[in-house]
């Protein structure tokens, strides 16, 4: 399989949703950060932030709700993590090897839960959230 895209030697994929019935889209992305942990692999961690919004400003729309998840192999102190924060909401993350699993947004104030729902025969969290897309606060 070719994946659509590659931030050093990890990847990831998205996906645009519609919702014809209420005329609403959104984009949902996934991410497999670069090791080793913190670092940003060949790219640095700021440029891998960057590449991962460029993602999304380029195969999104206005007015899309953006949902970015995954194992973004950088805890919750990381530049990596923190340059996401200054364009997207974090909305949850996990336990895991300091925070490095994660889930972001671009709708704010509409976490409806989260839960963190262990480790499932892996060695990462498993992670949910719900949030209301289109309420907006």
């Amino acid at each position: 399989m070719v994946l659509p895209w590659h931030i050093g030697i990890k990847s990831g994929q998205w996906l645009p949703m519609a919702w014809l019935m209420w005329q609403r889209t959104a984009l949902f992305l996934n991410h497999h950060g670069p090791l080793p942990i913190g670092t940003g692999g060949a790219w640095g961690p700021l440029s891998t932030a960057r590449k991962i919004l460029q993602i999304a400003t380029q195969n999104g729309q206005p007015g899309d709700a953006v949902v970015l998840v995954g194992d973004f192999n950088a805890g919750g102190g990381s530049a990596t993590l923190r340059e996401l924060q200054t364009h997207l909401t974090h909305v949850y993350s996990g336990r895991f090897g300091g925070g490095i699993d994660n889930i972001f947004s671009n709708v704010k104030g509409n976490v409806i839960s989260v839960q963190n729902l262990g480790t499932g025969g892996s060695d990462h969290d498993a992670l949910s959230a719900t949030e209301d897309w289109w309420q907006r606060p």
